[in-house]
């Protein structure tokens, strides 16, 4: 009786109310699976994927396990998407600056910027990327593999401009000890505080490429 009365009340509510019902449930539908993400990659990084089950994934977000499933077809379309997210949103970032016309050292001091926020705001994604990567499926993982190259590109091409006897070869090693460098800054998380380790990374990371 009650369901049905509902019904009722759904089906004679204004348009305006109907528009509002639905926006909230659109927002409850996004709210769960973006705690999903961010509460997978915790636990993710905590325990290996492997290590986490289906039911412990649903009880971080209040959910039955099997309800997970709502959001994501798998868990490993889960991680595919924590992994495909970060990427494009670091090669995003990386776009935008360069957008933003700046000279070369400007550009890549930029760079240096977002990268070292990126590290000290997400270590969680950094360790399920360095740990789990291989647990995606190819299709997924020549995805990531190809945003990340890209990534990389636009890194090689400030370095060759800032630094121009640098073979794109050396400029590509450089970039990535840099980010090898900045991409550890979690692991110091518990010895210093997050605007010290910014400032140590971003000044070792402009020594090294800037002089």
């Amino acid at each position: 009786m009650l369901a049905i009365t509902n019904i009722i009340r759904i089906a004679a509510a204004s348009p305006r109310r109907k528009a509002l019902q639905a926006a909230n449930l659109i927002w409850r539908v996004m709210g769960t699976r973006e705690r999903l993400l961010e509460n997978g990659a915790a636990l993710f990084a905590a325990k290996g994927f492997h290590g986490v089950g289906v039911e412990e994934l649903g009880a971080s977000v209040g959910l039955t396990g099997p309800s997970i499933y709502r959001h994501f077809r798998t868990k490993n379309a889960l991680l595919a998407e924590m992994l495909i997210t970060v990427s494009e949103s670091l090669l995003a970032g990386a776009v935008e600056v360069l957008g933003e016309g700046l000279n070369s050292k400007q550009t890549l001091s930029a760079l240096i910027d977002r990268h070292v926020e990126f590290a000290v705001s997400h270590p969680d994604l950094i360790r399920v990327q360095e740990r789990d990567f291989n647990n995606l499926n190819e299709d997924d993982a020549r995805q990531v593999r190809r945003l990340q190259r890209r990534y990389v590109e636009l890194w090689v091409d400030q370095i060759r401009l800032v630094r121009p006897g640098e073979s794109p070869e050396s400029a590509r090693t450089i970039a990535h000890a840099v980010f090898g460098m900045l991409n550890s800054t979690p692991r110091l998380r518990s010895e210093q505080q997050r605007e010290e380790i910014s400032l140590l990374m971003n000044a070792l990371t402009r020594r090294a490429l800037l002089g």
